[in-house]
Formats: structure tokens, C-alpha cells, sequence
């Protein structure tokens, strides 16, 4: 089957130093992917690639076997931190979004995902007023409006406290088994363990290991941290 996203060869350099080296991997459909590294790794770095907000050096990035700025619309990027007008209310926001990416939503609509993500209670409130868990479900909500095929999430379940990450959790399951992908990208390795199906291990803009089944290099003796730990010494290819 043709990969969602495939990146070959990727290269990039910013200032003098080369944050990407021939980096190559895919995504398949209907997977949730832990994307794992030290800092520096490279990571983010791929991500605003494979979502068009960055250019390559050298390489090639396809979606669904066309150029990814063919795709932009299909793969959609959320940083660790919400980037959200403050001074508007939950809903507000949720119609300006809807505006841009030119959806047609109505009250009806607006309230049924609002219901979906748990978030009754604080759409009428000021996005400044909103915890750091329900900021995140709205920018959760909104990106969806656009049904992306292929989520990117930059340190997304970082903060969040643990009923909003039950429900968080929830939401991006059931994305998935619409037959859609997520390419998470996380310190917490705990979380890595127990959402992600497979990972793919990048260091200094390499990759080390990718597509492993997670449950394959982890059992009650061995955590994803022991194999985190593992591999980063021992530099496997």
C-alpha cells in the first residue's frame, strides 16, 4: 500500500548547521506514530516540513505519492503551545476558523463538536480565560474542521491534565480509525508506550530505527525508556 506521507533523502540546513541529513521514512495509513529523539534531533524541524510551513535543502516529500505542497490542506500541524486569539471566545474562534479554511458550519454543528470535545462549559468564556488542557482541545477541534488525513503534533499531550487527556486521547483514537494518521512527536515516552502503535527513532537528523511495532520492543521487563536509552547508545541503523 502507498504510504500517506514519505520523506527521501531529506536534507536541511539552517544557519551552519545541517538539522536534517538524507533523512527517509513513511507514514502508513490508519497509524498513530510516535516520533521520538533527543532535542536537536530534528524533529519539529520535520514536522513544519511535512506540514509545507518549511523548505527542503535537497530530497523529496510526497503525500500520497504527489509533492506535498500539492497537500497542504490534507496535512495539518499543531505546535506544543496553541497560537490563539485571546480576546475571542471559544466559539468565536471555532467560526473564525471555520471562515478560513471557507467550511460552512452552522449552530447546530458548532454544538455537536463542541459537545464532542468536552468543551460546553468554556466556549463562551475568553480563549485567555481556558486552561491549558481545554486551549488544546479547541485547537484540536478547529484543525479537524478541515478533516486533515494526516495530523502532525508537536509535544500535543504535553500539559495537559489527566481527564482532558483521557478525552484528548479518545478524540484522536477515533480520528484514526476513520482511517486517518498521526505522527506524534513526544518526550514522554510513557505516553509514546501506551498510545502509539509504532515509532520511528530520529538522532542529529538522522534516522536511527522507524516503523518498529512498539509492542515488539517492549514488555513488562522493558519499558519504551530502556529501548529509548538502548538505541541512542548503541546508534543502531
Amino acid at each position: 500500500m502507498e504510504p500517506l506521507l514519505s520523506f527521501n533523502q531529506v536534507s536541511k540546513t539552517i544557519g551552519n548547521k545541517k538539522i536534517l541529513k538524507d533523512l527517509t521514512f513513511n507514514i502508513p495509513t490508519g497509524k498513530i506514530i510516535a516520533f521520538l529523539g533527543q532535542n536537536g534531533a530534528g524533529k519539529t524541524t520535520s514536522l513544519k516540513i511535512a506540514s509545507g510551513l518549511m523548505d527542503i535543502d535537497s530530497g523529496e516529500v510526497q503525500f500520497l505519492g504527489k509533492p506535498i505542497d500539492k497537500s497542504k490542506k490534507d496535512v495539518m500541524f499543531i505546535p506544543d503551545y496553541p497560537f490563539l486569539y485571546d480576546e475571542l471566545t471559544g466559539e468565536e474562534y471555532i467560526r473564525f476558523t471555520a471562515e478560513l479554511f471557507k467550511i460552512r458550519v452552522n449552530k447546530a454543528i458548532i454544538g455537536e463538536k463542541v459537545k464532542y470535545f468536552d468543551l460546553q462549559n468554556e466556549v463562551g468564556k475568553k480563549i485567555k480565560n481556558l486552561s491549558l488542557g481545554n486551549k488544546k482541545k479547541l485547537t484540536l477541534l478547529t484543525t479537524l474542521l478541515n478533516n486533515p488525513k494526516l495530523l502532525l503534533l508537536d509535544e500535543f499531550i504535553s500539559g495537559i491534565d489527566p481527564i482532558n487527556m483521557k478525552k484528548t486521547k479518545t478524540i484522536l483514537r477515533n480520528y484514526v480509525n476513520e482511517g486517518n494518521s498521526i505522527l506524534l512527536s513526544t518526550h514522554q515516552l510513557e505516553v509514546a508506550q501506551n498510545f502509539c502503535e509504532s515509532l520511528i527513532f530520529i538522532n542529529n537528523g538522522e534516522v536511527l530505527q522507524s516503523n518498529i511495532d512498539v509492542a515488539a520492543v517492549t514488555n513488562k521487563d522493558n519499558s519504551l525508556e530502556d529501548y529509548f536509552i538502548r538505541t541512542l547508545s548503541e546508534g543502531v541503523n
